[in-house]
């Protein structure tokens, strides 16, 4: 159907079909041109990780700010309260009531210690302790995004990181937008520095004179970012590799269609290869659904944009049912997952695959973009079906605590010389029998 001028989405009918047959003539081509890229990004971490500043100021000025130096790499305190000054009251307040709501929802994901003495002998438990030092890269040239700043320092904050770097592109005159800044500032995340792209996650992953190297790197970016994470990992932690934002919305014959085109452009609007469908069982709710988008599509600044997702990476599904709309949902894994139905709540327990799921149709997606509490940054390009969202246990360590006495030793020592045996692992004995050993000798007798 064309619901722009020169613009055309795909209705794919899914009644005989299975999900996953569905779901393959939908997938984006998008492994060649991340392999094409590839090669430059190499040279770029390679030549960070050697050559330390020198490197971030040879990409920094040809890819960035021309006249970029060392010393006013980092920003300012100056530039930060200035950004303060200049955005606005109403601004600062959004910031606020996004920042508690954020706060508030990664509280109840704090992890607690907890210890069990149920074995004779033994203490055995769990502690968690927040990462020391963590990097995130928040894009910021192209367009400024604060939203994404909050919702990855916030959850860092609750969990007790120690030391926190912020590394986001400047301007081509050097400065990076005010929005970004005032948000840091408000939340105070007052470390940052004028790098961004792939050069910037060598700089955290490698370190350089003047970006300290950091144990985990956070943040989503261009694909250039994705594969400078993807190649640092093992070297650093990295916590996810995001692609285009998306959403699969789930509707029935309740569903609005105005509601339900204004979804799919809130995603559309985002990157011209971001993958947005609707799932329905209902033939009938199609046409009105496509005339919704080009009423709605007229009036979008970021038409353009927009029109490149419906055309190229999006669909109009129709489902023989519900049960098989909510098949091709999970297996699309989508990073939005939007139930648009009568009863929206009896469907949670069947959607397994979903980086956020939004239930009912006054609940859209731009308000977990923002303000009501999880973190925006969720898995995309079907990572849904083996990752989650980001939440506050990315930004901790979870480590095993084991106390036994001599005799919770001796309780084990025979299972231990069993399993250990058939594996070949005498050391494995040794170390266990060492203190049986020592517990016989100092009753004057040998095991």
């Amino acid at each position: 159907m064309s619901v722009g001028k020169g613009v055309a989405m795909r209705v794919v009918r899914a009644t005989r079909r299975s999900p996953e047959h569905v779901v393959a003539e939908l997938s984006a081509p998008i492994a060649a041109e991340l392999a094409e890229q590839e090669k430059a990004v190499r040279e770029i971490v390679d030549a960070v990780r050697e050559r330390g500043d020198e490197a971030l100021l040879e990409y920094g000025r040809r890819l960035d700010w021309p006249e970029m130096t060392a010393a006013a790499m980092r920003v300012a305190e100056a530039e930060i309260d200035a950004s303060l000054r200049a955005v606005g009251d109403d601004f600062l307040r959004a910031v606020e009531l996004a920042a508690r709501r954020v706060r508030t929802f990664h509280e109840k994901q704090l992890p607690a210690d907890w210890f069990d003495c149920r074995v004779p002998g033994a203490v055995l438990g769990q502690k968690f302790t927040p990462i020391q030092r963590v990097g995130i890269h928040v894009p910021g040239q192209s367009a400024a995004l604060p939203s994404s700043l909050l919702m990855g320092v916030v959850p860092s904050q609750v969990a007790g990181v120690e030391e926190l770097l912020l590394v986001t592109p400047p301007r081509s005159d050097g400065t990076v937008h005010p929005a970004i800044l005032a948000t840091a500032g408000r939340l105070g995340a007052r470390t940052i520095f004028k790098v961004g792209g792939a050069q910037a996650i060598a700089a955290l992953a490698y370190g350089t004179e003047t970006i300290a190297r950091v144990d985990k790197i956070f943040g989503p970016g261009s694909p250039w970012v994705t594969l400078a994470k993807k190649m640092v990992y093992g070297e650093v932690g990295i916590e996810g590799l995001y692609g285009p934002s998306e959403v699969a919305i789930i509707a029935d014959d309740s569903a609005e269609p105005r509601l339900i085109a204004a979804d799919l452009l809130a995603q559309a609007e985002h990157m011209s290869d971001s993958p947005v469908f609707l799932v329905t069982p209902v033939e009938t709710l199609i046409e009105p659904v496509e005339a919704a988008l080009r009423r709605q599509l007229e009036a979008l600044p970021r038409r353009e944009i927009a029109q490149r997702s419906l055309e190229a990476f999006g669909a109009l599904i129709v489902a023989a049912d519900v049960d098989q709309a909510v098949d091709i949902v999970n297996e699309l894994a989508a990073e939005h997952v939007q139930v648009c139905t009568r009863e929206p709540f009896a469907l949670l327990p069947k959607i397994r695959n979903a980086g956020a799921i939004f239930l009912g149709s006054s609940s859209p997606v731009p308000l977990g973009d923002y303000v009501i509490g999880p973190s925006h940054w969720l898995p995309t390009g079907r990572t849904a079906r083996f990752s989650s969202g980001l939440g506050t246990l990315d930004f901790m360590k979870r480590s095993s605590v084991v106390y036994t006495s001599r005799g919770a030793v001796a309780d084990h020592a025979e299972a231990v010389r069993a399993l250990a045996s058939l594996e070949g692992m005498d050391g494995h004995i040794r170390a266990v029998e060492a203190r049986l050993r020592e517990e016989a000798e100092e009753e004057g007798r040998t095991p």
